[in-house]
């Protein structure tokens, strides 16, 4: 099988300017300025991507771009820091050194496909059957630190990457290369590392949270030894497979119901089932441990991100509503403090000491910070809404906000579900509708943290036709099983006790619960 990969075009002209020995080179990679991060990566950018244009033969190209590499392996680090921020829209700072980071990666992508496709094309060389494999696996190492970059910064994967991975693995698979490792150490073979790739997008991570998209990769390498490749015909039941389309630039879907007879695409199944249970073990181990757990906050954090990924690996969420085009313009207020906000009128929620009786709730107007947004499309389940020229790092995966028609005066209740900045103007994000109406109300627990403050919290009203408890919304890490609460609403306090964490995600607990005594 031949391969094909898009390479850089050649320059000869560039060839005076880029330097061929090793030793030279790395003492020039060790001379730069990394104390200024963007500075040393451009210069690296630039002299990587001399590098890619000009004719070297392929060992020599192997050697100039391990020093690349083991240079960029500190320099992103140092790049990830200035990118990896709390929420979007990027700062103009944030987004250069992400730019400059995706540069890095792709070019030293482009070197090893060059160095490759050199070895390819000299098929009787001495040593092909050991460096073909690892040039596929550097080459896909490199796009799955692509895909981390992408989804930590809710980019698209660039045009074409996808299609070249599956090209690589496909080769791999008919050379009998899949499972060739490296003699370095700890380098996976060319199908685990496929598999990270596969398994990271499968995880939907434009729906997590920085700090949870690292616990979400963890997973992914902790546990893709337990997925498995099949051919398209052994497809056996639709839970816990995905159809990777290897002559499709595009990531793997969701099999469900579709049935394969007749298939003729290029295509091979990727079987989640043996991981899932390996999982579901894990999950039970974990909440086993919960209760007499010392951080237990982070513990019911990571259970959390098990649950979410384990349901993404076994069977993807369905759309049950078709989105309807749309234009319509909305108003919305960003995180559960605004949401509260905006569902009592404005009305800033006072500690006990500060109300008056017969004033529950009745304090002070404050501001509301409105946003503007464009609906994009909609459905009875949500809206997918945009925006440009937002302010910087104010809209994060996993928040609730507030959001009502421009114009209107009752506000609706949602969870940002997925983000995705276009460009450097325009971000789009994904809202599921939790609620149209909540009740805005404080809390504090009875136990444990009597003289604790009030927080503000949403109570969610009970929908019988829905068979839906009454749930509260507050912020993070305030679940626990059966805690009571004492919660101030505009008609008085209530004690109720936390029956069931509904989700949990990085700006709220929702759960349902149960009135006391």
């Amino acid at each position: 099988m031949s391969l094909s990969l898009k390479l850089p075009v050649y320059e000869p002209n560039l060839a005076s300017s880029v330097e061929i020995n090793p030793k030279r080179l790395n003492a020039w990679l060790i001379a730069l300025p990394m104390a200024n991060p963007l500075v040393a990566g451009r210069q690296m950018c630039d002299a990587l991507a001399a590098c890619n244009r000009v004719k070297i033969s392929a060992d020599d190209r192997i050697k100039l771009l391990d020093e690349y590499a083991a240079t960029l392996e500190s320099l992103r680090s140092e790049l990830d820091i200035i990118y990896r921020v709390p929420g979007l829209p990027l700062k103009e700072q944030a987004h250069t050194a992400a730019t400059l980071a995706r540069r890095l990666i792709l070019e030293l992508a482009d070197g090893y496909k060059i160095a490759l496709i050199d070895r390819l094309d000299k098929r009787l060389v001495f040593g092909n059957a050991k460096i073909v494999p690892v040039l596929i696996q550097k080459i896909l190492a490199q796009y799955y630190s692509l895909s981390q970059l992408c989804y930590r910064v809710y980019s698209p994967m660039p045009e074409g990457v996808w299609l070249e991975a599956h090209k690589l693995f496909r080769y791999a698979v008919e050379a009998q290369l899949i499972d060739q490792t490296s003699a370095e150490k700890n380098v996976p073979s060319v199908a685990r590392t496929y598999k990270y790739i596969l398994l990271l997008a499968l995880a939907e991570p434009q729906r997590f949270a920085g700090i949870e998209l690292d616990k979400v990769v963890e997973i992914v390498e902790n546990y893709a030894g337990y997925a498995h490749f099949q051919p398209v015909s052994q497809l056996g039941s639709s839970a816990g497979f995905f159809l990777v389309s290897l002559d499709e630039d595009k990531p793997p879907q969701y099999v469900g119901a579709r049935s394969m007879e007749g298939y003729l695409g290029s295509g091979v199944l990727f079987d989640t089932s043996e991981l899932i249970r390996h999982l579901r073990k894990s999950l039970t181990d974990l909440e086993a441990k919960s209760l007499l757990a010392h951080d237990r906050i982070k513990l019911l954090m990571w259970i959390e991100i098990l649950r979410r990924v384990s349901r993404q690996w076994a069977i993807a969420p369905k759309r049950t509503f078709q989105r309807i085009p749309s234009e319509t313009p909305v108003e919305m207020c960003l995180g559960l403090r605004a949401a509260v906000l905006c569902v009592n009128e404005g009305q800033t929620l006072l500690q006990p000491e500060n109300l008056l009786d017969d004033d529950i709730l009745q304090a002070p107007s404050e501001e509301l910070p409105i946003t503007h947004w464009k609906v994009v499309n909609e459905s009875p389940g949500g809206y997918a809404v945009a925006a440009e020229h937002m302010l910087a790092e104010r809209v994060r995966a996993g928040e609730i906000v507030a959001l009502r028609a421009q114009g209107h005066e009752n506000w609706m209740v949602a969870s940002v579900r997925w983000l995705q900045q276009m460009d450097k103007q325009r971000l789009e994000i994904g809202l599921q509708i939790i609620t149209v109406r909540a009740s805005a109300v404080m809390f504090r627990p009875t136990i444990g943290q009597k003289n604790a403050e009030y927080q503000p919290a949403l109570l969610l009203p009970e929908i019988p036709a829905l068979k839906q408890a009454p749930m509260l919304a507050t912020p993070k890490g305030c679940y626990m099983n059966l805690r009571e609460l004492s919660v101030l609403t505009a008609d008085g306090e209530i004690l109720i006790r936390a029956t069931r964490l509904v989700e949990q995600q990085m700006g709220y607990d929702l759960f349902e619960y149960q009135l006391g005594n």
